[in-house]
């Protein structure tokens, strides 16, 4: 390993005291939840605690399952407004909003673009991170200067989806280290890793916090070779602080209670194992987290014997400490210095966010391959079992049942697909939209408009394929009405899809959805027509896309004036199409207006979509 030693003991002096270097502090925060059935009762998951955490140091949050360690982390980085309690940076109250800015939060499921690799990920948070005001070359220089920090560029080409526990880990922590925030908070990041990976995650945050930053961690039980590299431990046991201190005082901390840690013990295995049973003694000594008493300064000493500890392996990886302090950092200054909320416009969160997509899109070939192959095979089956059936009276019936089928197929085929890789991508989302990468709207266009080529490509394939197999007229102006409506339908099904994909997730979408699409379904004026329906219904009609669908593709193919059709038989009861729209309660309708009621309901569920997602991305706050 390549470490300045004099370097970082200068940093951490120097940085702690820094206007740019920001310490937390809370004091009596509480937060209750709803609980149980009844909107009267409520559980207290944090009680009145306090704390402070400073700059150059990392924290670390530990205690039981369900003591309250992510709530107060979420309390911590914005994301969840406490019921009381205030929160402090450098001793002033915290303004919520400008401290978003300067901060990011990690958490626990740490889900990447998986197509993209780790050069393309951290250049698209580059550009959308660092904004317009910083050069091209800069970000570049940037970008580079995390990779080879991270240890990562040996594997800069490889994709995300293929990397390890651990680099997944660094690539999340890289991604938010592109603006380089002074405040850092992650949720578990060590869940899931093993004993190596772990000790090399922490030692990595532990120079992060070296550099002047505010490292705030949480974790359920760290060994002891982790708490080497911890500057301060806060326990927290049912909702309460049981110890805010350094790590070498907590066995001091713990005797003076007569609690006694037995020889070649976890010091943190003993505390949480005692901590149930000494509850009320140890939330008494720690004041609840307003003690001061167990903190220790951080000398160069202690960080020199810590880089002669750890000593890696020949088959670990090297971490270089070549990244600037937030104070030192230029970009830093120049993001702090930027108005809005978030550095980029949204015209550029739009173009970065839609070449982000098309690249995965791109790179998932199974997925467009396989959902194209459906389309094609589909169109030649539909094609033969009713082949040319077009021109003939006797086979009208029939011809409009392949109307429905290719409305109901296609439909069916965009909803579901976006359905399911819409939920799919909101963890990955919800991190970047928080941690204040882009707005909702630039996400949630960028997803629409990538979504329709794979979709129109599929919807014309099987348009063109069947339009001519089935032997329908051979005319420009109703090839292109039929192609129309079902694009247009396709496209209204993915706004539809979007929908539905932003209120549940995959497993409730697959459930729910065809559920959703029922009164569509119902009111397509297939099985009942309009004028069968009883009154209190009718207006329903109005309303379902698909019932506007299946009248364009029926004015499409027997509309406009189309002649008589072809009788071989002795009687056909349809030879002139008229007969048939007028049957059908369609002999009035007109196409135009069947595109606009297309485009109208298709504008409802975009600004439907965009408001539930708009609600699932805001924070509790």
């Amino acid at each position: 390993m390549v470490v300045d030693n004099q370097s970082v003991s200068q940093e951490t002096a120097s940085t702690s005291s820094s206007e740019d270097s920001l310490n937390i502090s809370f004091q009596d925060i509480t937060y209750k939840v709803r609980h149980g059935i009844l909107a009267g009762g409520r559980k207290t998951v944090l009680n009145n605690v306090s704390g402070s955490f400073n700059a150059g140091e990392l924290t670390v949050i530990i205690g039981q399952s369900g003591a309250g360690k992510s709530t107060l982390m979420d309390i911590l980085a914005g994301y969840t407004k406490p019921t009381s309690g205030t929160l402090y940076v450098n001793g002033r109250v915290r303004v919520h909003n400008r401290f978003l800015r300067r901060s990011c939060y990690i958490l626990q499921d740490d889900r990447v673009q998986d197509m993209l690799t780790i050069q393309e990920s951290l250049h698209i948070a580059a550009e959308l991170k660092l904004g317009n005001h910083i050069s091209t070359e800069q970000k570049k220089q940037r970008v580079q200067e995390i990779m080879t920090s991270l240890a990562m560029t040996k594997a800069r080409h490889t994709r995300a989806g293929c990397l390890s526990g651990g680099q997944k880990k660094r690539l999340a922590i890289g991604l938010e280290l592109v603006s380089d925030p002074p405040v850092m908070f992650l949720d578990e990041p060590t869940s899931g890793l093993d004993s190596s990976i772990s000790k090399q995650l922490v030692y990595l945050l532990h120079l992060l916090a070296r550099q002047g930053r505010t490292v705030v961690v949480s974790m359920h039980q760290p060994s002891a070779a982790l708490l080497d590299m911890v500057d301060r431990v806060y326990a927290i046991v049912a909702g309460r602080c049981a110890y805010m201190g350094s790590v070498p005082l907590l066995l001091p901390y713990l005797q003076q209670l007569n609690l006694r840690c037995p020889p070649y013990h976890n010091p943190v295995d003993f505390f949480i194992e005692i901590c149930s049973e000494n509850e009320t003694q140890l939330v008494e000594s720690s004041q609840n987290g307003k003690n001061q008493r167990w903190i220790n300064n951080i000398t160069d000493e202690t960080d020199s014997n810590l880089i002669e500890k750890y000593k890696l392996s020949k088959n670990e990886e090297v971490f270089l400490t070549t990244l600037p302090s937030p104070k030192e950092d230029p970009t830093s200054k120049i993001l702090l210095s930027l108005k809005g909320t978030y550095p980029t416009s949204t015209w550029k969160q739009f173009t970065t966010l839609s070449r982000r997509s098309f690249l995965s899109y791109w790179r998932d070939p199974q997925f467009t391959l396989m959902i194209t192959g459906i389309h094609f095979f589909m169109a030649l089956f539909v094609g033969f079992l009713f082949y040319n059936i077009g021109d003939e009276a006797r086979y009208v019936r029939d011809n409009y049942n392949f109307l429905y089928f290719s409305l109901m197929f296609l439909m069916f085929t965009a909803f579901s697909a976006v359905s399911i890789r819409f939920p799919e991508q909101l963890p990955v989302v919800r991190r970047e939209h928080f941690n204040r990468w882009y707005a909702t709207g630039a996400y949630y266009a960028s997803t629409l408009v990538s979504s329709l080529p794979t979709q129109t490509i599929c919807t014309l394939t099987f348009a063109v394929i069947t339009y001519w197999l089935t032997g329908q007229p051979q005319e420009y102006r109703r090839f292109f009405s039929f192609c129309c409506t079902l694009l247009l339908v396709s496209y209204t099904a993915i706004c539809i899809g979007l929908f539905n994909g932003s209120l549940f997730n995959v497993k409730n979408g697959v459930v729910f959805g065809p559920f959703f699409i029922m009164p569509f379904t119902v009111f397509s004026g297939f099985f009942l027509r309009y004028s069968d329906a009883p009154f209190f219904f009718q207006w329903m009609f109005n309303f379902s896309f698909l019932k506007h669908g299946l009248v364009g593709l029926v004015i499409s193919i027997f509309g406009m004036n189309r002649p008589k059709l072809v009788c071989d038989i002795l009687y056909c009861h349809y030879t002139y199409p008229s007969q048939f729209l007028e049957d059908n309660g369609m002999a009035h309708e007109q196409y135009g207006y069947t595109v606009i009621a297309l485009f109208c309901i298709a504008f409802v569920f975009i600004f439907f979509s965009y408001i539930v997602l708009k609600i699932r991305m805001r924070s509790k706050w």
